[in-house]
């Protein structure tokens, strides 16, 4: 579940200040897209987990190798040095990240 109170900019992509649940979608070339969905509540990966009409948003995600392995996933909101925040997703030796502002 991922809930903000101001709404933020993903590149030209606004969330509005709500809850909602992320999904990522990894595709065969390496590259993925962080997806912003409005239906909340759901839990794993079965029928009835995920329902595409209900995407807010697919956003693109950078994607860096990691100096040392993470054993469990970890999802992290920090301060982006250009700015804003950024949001990191890693797991193995892998990091996904999205920079993002707060919208006015």
């Amino acid at each position: 579940m991922f809930i903000t109170q101001q709404p933020l900019a993903f590149g030209d992509t606004v969330i509005p200040a709500g809850t909602y649940t992320l999904w990522t979608l990894p595709n065969e070339d390496g590259t993925a897209k962080l997806i912003v969905n409005k239906q909340t509540g759901q839990w794993g990966v079965g029928p009835g987990s995920y329902d595409e009409k209900q995407d807010l948003a697919r956003i693109d995600l950078k994607k860096d190798a990691l100096t040392a392995p993470v054993d469990q996933f970890t999802m992290v909101v920090g301060k982006n040095a250009a700015g804003g925040g950024i949001l990191k997703l890693s797991w193995e030796n892998t990091e996904y990240s999205a920079p993002f502002t707060v919208a006015k």
